[in-house]
């Protein structure tokens, strides 16, 4: 069986399970890159693999790093595991999470799965293109430097534009919001250093939108949710989404469900670009099997192989990332100009407790939901959880 409840995990057959997928190569060493060789070649998941992974996010329910997770795993276009564990809560009232069911603020997973995806597919039609600068979709983008800076840099977080929302009136309209964000000036030197920031997704989703000629929810909705049948995946939840994942307690002890927990994202509605996306394991494991089987999935083409491969590469100069996607290594995050020594996995994470990887070089690919945030009873390392249930997953061979 593949596909499981709320309960108990879904379980795959006793033994091994063997795929055969196309693009992976057993010749293909440690990877810089995002796309091994085509070839046909078997991933053999062991059952105890798979219950092990699944067993370790059960025991951070038990130790009370977050409520609830849903899981599931894949290779390639086949989902192979999917689980829940836990409420959405800490009360017996809470209702269980459900894969299919409960929606999960991604936060900076949308960096990836929204603002990311539609570069990539404007990209494709010739609408954008990466080494274009900004101002020629946002002209009012940062004066003097920001007027060399690339949709590239942004995407790679070398474009020199700022962390975070500092001074941002948060009681603004949304317009004024994004306004006083595109305009503020550079933090750091535009293609010389390295800065993880939000607020250049702020800026591409601002370019990507006047680029496409519609808002992106609706673009995003037309060329990639409904053809994946992600029907439960949108921006801007509103506040007191009953299937929404609390991630915040409120004032009055309601728990704060729907509406984004990013703050960026909260004063521009769930729109900013950086945050604001909220889907199922269930849509997301669509998603990445999507984008682990070369940009098709059950007979529709979303996006072309070359421009997965090109996308999920790690981009010179830029540390750990790609172009909106990030690598991880065996040795942590490389914060800085130097490369990774060895990239296990490719992918991005959110604040939130989320996070969708995929191995290069086997495409294996997991989605872990989480709401972490919602009352931490106890400071967990989230990305230590993270990489403990893919190691377990990928197996000490990869």
């Amino acid at each position: 069986t593949r596909r499981g409840g709320t309960g108990r995990a879904a379980r795959i057959g006793a033994g091994a399970l063997a795929l055969y997928v196309a693009g992976c190569s057993d010749a293909a060493g440690p990877s810089r890159g995002a796309a091994p060789p085509a070839a046909q070649t078997p991933v053999v998941f062991d059952q105890a693999r798979l219950l092990a992974a699944d067993e370790a996010v059960r025991e951070q329910i038990e130790r009370e790093s977050f409520p609830g997770a849903a899981l599931v795993v894949g290779v390639g276009a086949e989902e192979v595991y999917r689980s829940a564990a836990g409420r959405v809560g800490w009360t017996e009232r809470a209702e269980p999470v459900d894969a299919a069911r409960t929606m999960f603020d991604l936060a900076s997973l949308t960096k990836a799965v929204g603002t990311t995806t539609a570069v990539m597919l404007l990209v494709e039609d010739g609408r954008m293109r990466l080494d274009d600068p900004v101002s020629r979709y946002v002209p009012e983008f940062a004066g003097g430097e920001g007027r060399r800076v690339t949709i590239r840099q942004l995407l790679s977080h070398t474009g020199g534009a700022r962390a975070g929302a500092a001074n941002m009136n948060q009681d603004a309209a949304p317009a004024a919001v994004r306004r006083y964000l595109v305009t503020r000036p550079l933090a750091v030197r535009p293609g010389k250093d390295v800065l993880y920031s939000d607020i250049g997704f702020v800026v591409l989703w601002t370019a990507a939108e006047r680029a496409a000629g519609e808002p992106l929810p609706a673009y995003l909705r037309r060329r990639v949710w409904e053809p994946l049948g992600m029907t439960s995946t949108r921006f801007a939840a509103p506040r007191g989404c009953e299937r929404c994942a609390p991630t915040l307690l409120l004032s009055d002890g309601e728990p704060y469900r729907g509406g984004s927990y990013d703050e960026v994202a909260r004063a521009m509605n769930g729109l900013a670009g950086n945050a604001g996306l909220f889907a199922t394991a269930g849509d997301l494991a669509r998603f990445a099997a999507m984008i682990a089987n070369g940009g098709e999935l059950d007979g529709v083409r979303v996006l072309r192989p070359e421009t997965i491969e090109a996308f999920l590469r790690p981009q010179p100069g830029a540390g750990s990332f790609a172009l909106g996607w990030v690598a991880y290594c065996r040795e942590g995050m490389v914060p800085d100009h130097r490369a990774c020594d060895e990239v296990y996995a490719i992918g991005h994470t959110g604040s939130t407790g989320t996070a969708l990887w995929i191995d290069p070089r086997t495409r294996i690919w997991m989605v872990l939901l989480t709401n972490r945030v919602y009352e931490p009873r106890r400071k967990v390392k989230m990305q230590e959880v993270r990489r403990e249930v893919w190691e377990k997953i990928i197996g000490e061979e990869n």
